[in-house]
């Protein structure tokens, strides 16, 4: 009996010390960034159909007077240049300061370099080459002649401008190379590659690129004179060390680079019970779609173990960061996103940072609380200005092991700065990420992650990134300074798919509203019109228009917080009743979450057809608006499945 009693006993001392250890999470913070390198070159700005002639990344900065350069190229680590009828090269890295003279250039008119030798042409047509690695001595090659004024190379392939404008490749390393011509656009003057694609630049300033390797050549434009971030005129372009160099008409050498603030980072916060751990991730770009966050969630399960719903992938919606997703309607260039940088840059830095986060996951407490902002307004239901979600989310992470801390923050507001000068063509992460400096800057954290709430109808109240990412940080650092409720219990997810009924236009009201649009050529909204109709038809054509859009339901639970997440540009309304059905519990709501393929509208948006219930699915090339009622069909599925 005594020994009972003192078993008891035992239980009911170690009861709190076992309580806190179940209560006790694991945790763990990283941020990876995602800015494009130079070998990108140039990439479009996600975000805006206007101007009409895209918005590029690329800028020239200056780099030194080089009057009587007749022509250049570029080897992965020097630039070689033909001045006064000598050779010579400059380490871009700075280790030889000055050009360096490397032997007769006489009659050289162009020139290019591969594997440590120099191709050049004659002005009689007649190709030579060199040792890159000493003085220069030219042989002849066993090549066609051709008329160049430009060449460039890229693996075994030499590309040669004639003075046609019309574009040959040949490969060196066959015995008996020949020219082939490719399909090339008009008025070009200077052409550039690396190991990805061909660049040219055409008289009026206009840089094109495409693929030399696919069997259809797609010139797509990559920069042009916009007078805000270019306003050279370049003459003549190269590429070493995949960096891209131009000289200008009046004997300028600039280096081309990325126009950026350099902020643009994949961040994740991975937490875990000692049962099941969640991954919340967020990207700095203005959204991504369900194939591709798909592919993603299956190669972190495959790499970590993790399930689909145990993935929350959040986009913060900037309108500044390189194209990453489908934009069918939009301009040709910024239709489709850059490959390279999808798949590879912005691919690894997600990834990147879901492994780090895992990896440094420690014990922690986690505690939440909620203030308020003024930094947006519902910029479409002007008779309702009581549909903006003013809160403000914040949830600290406290690791126990050293008492440092980390913070996520939600709030809800288009990041959209700015539409004009020089700022609409740099890439950024706009508010997000003046208020994740702000909030790290002065509370002394390494870490910290934005999520994008239901900003669908929600634009900056503020002109200027600063002032709003002054205002969020201010209120995020206020919420952390207040008192805060510690969340305990344990961790689960769910992820739902809700199919929304569409009706389709018919075939013959597709027919009729792509004729009252194609009498406007050049006209941003016309154009876009034009091509919705087109794509509609391609889907009566091959038996392939929906009949459903679906809606993903993404739900969270780490204690006694509840974190949803909504798929598409999600407006205010669903974040107020996605709180309403949990008014004992602490409920976030983020959209832009896996999937942001329209707008997700409420009657009201339709009923105004205004630009969320009814032009933006034009711009999403979505085949039909949402009905009426798909706030009520949603919000009805969402409280019976009470996730």
């Amino acid at each position: 009996m005594i020994r009972i009693k003192y078993f008891r006993l035992i239980i009911w001392l170690l009861a709190p010390v076992v309580l806190n250890a179940q209560a006790e999470f694991r945790a763990g913070t990283s941020q990876v960034s995602i800015e494009p390198d130079k070998s990108l070159i140039s990439l479009h700005l996600g975000g805006y159909g206007a101007p009409r002639d895209g918005r590029f990344t690329l800028q020239w900065k200056k780099l030194e007077q080089m009057p009587e350069l007749k022509t250049f190229g570029g080897l992965q680590d020097k630039l070689i240049a033909v001045a006064k009828n000598e050779l010579l090269y400059k380490h871009f890295s700075g280790t030889t300061p000055h050009w360096i003279k490397a032997g007769d250039a006489e009659d050289i008119r162009a020139l290019t370099a591969l594997n440590q030798k120099i191709y050049a042409v004659n002005s009689s047509g007649s190709f030579l080459v060199t040792d890159a690695n000493r003085k220069a001595r030219w042989r002849k090659l066993k090549i066609p002649e051709k008329h160049a004024v430009s060449l460039a190379s890229s693996g075994n392939r030499l590309f040669a401008l004639d003075q046609k404008g019309i574009i040959w490749q040949t490969d060196l390393s066959l015995k008996a190379p020949e020219w082939k011509s490719l399909e090339s656009v008009d008025g070009i003057i200077s052409i550039a590659a690396n190991s990805m694609k061909l660049f040219a630049i055409t008289g009026d300033g206009v840089m094109y690129q495409c693929d030399p390797s696919r069997k259809e050549i797609l010139w797509l434009k990559a920069a042009y004179r916009n007078d805000h971030t270019i306003k050279e005129d370049i003459g003549m372009i190269t590429i070493a060390g995949n960096t891209i160099y131009g000289i200008s008409r009046e004997g300028v050498l600039y280096e081309g680079e990325h126009r950026s603030e350099g902020n643009l980072t994949a961040r994740a916060l991975a937490i875990g019970d000692g049962e099941k751990t969640v991954v919340i991730i967020n990207a700095d770009i203005c959204g991504l779609n369900d194939t591709y966050t798909g592919l993603l969630k299956k190669t972190i399960g495959e790499r970590h173990k993790l399930p689909p719903g145990a993935v929350f992938i959040n986009s913060s919606h900037t309108h500044f960061a390189p194209v990453s997703q489908d934009w069918l309607t939009w301009q040709e260039a910024n239709q489709r996103p850059d490959s390279v940088y999808l798949y590879s840059t912005l691919w690894n830095g997600i990834l990147d940072a879901v492994g780090e986060a895992i990896s440094r996951m420690i014990p922690a407490r986690l505690c939440f609380g909620r203030g308020a902002t003024d930094i947006g307004y519902n910029r479409s239901l002007k008779d309702h200005p009581e549909l903006y979600d003013n809160s403000v989310d914040v949830l600290k992470i406290k690791y126990l092991g050293d008492s440092s801390e980390s913070y996520l923050f939600l709030a809800a507001c288009h990041p959209v700065f700015s539409t004009a000068g020089t700022l609409h063509y740099t890439i950024s992460a706009n508010y997000p990420g003046v208020a994740r400096k702000l909030v790290e800057e002065r509370t002394g954290t390494s870490n910290s992650l934005f999520l994008q709430g239901t900003a669908g109808d929600i634009n900056p109240r503020d002109d200027g990134e600063y002032i709003t990412g002054e205002k969020l940080a201010n209120e995020v650092i206020a919420v952390i300074s207040r008192p805060m409720t510690e969340l305990r219990g344990g961790i689960s997810y769910s992820l739902d798919t809700i199919n929304i009924p569409i009706t389709p236009w018919t075939r013959e009201e597709i027919i009729r509203y792509r004729e009252e649009n194609s009498t406007r050529p050049g006209e941003i909204y016309s154009e876009k019109n034009v091509k919705w109709s087109d794509l509609m038809l391609k889907y009566y054509a091959d038996g392939t228009m929906p009949g459903t859009l679906p809606v993903y339901l993404h739900t969270i639970n780490i204690g006694n917080w509840k974190l949803v997440g909504f798929s598409r540009e999600t407006t205010t309304s669903y974040g107020f009743g996605v709180k309403e059905l949990w008014p004992d519990k602490i409920v976030s709501v983020a959209g832009y979450t896996n999937d942001v393929s329209s707008y997700l509208p409420t009657s009201l948006h339709i009923e105004a057809r205004n630009y969320e219930g009814l032009d933006s699915f034009f711009w999403y090339a979505m085949p039909a608006v949402f009905p009426v009622n798909v706030y009520e069909i949603i919000m009805d599925k969402v409280a019976k499945l009470k996730r």
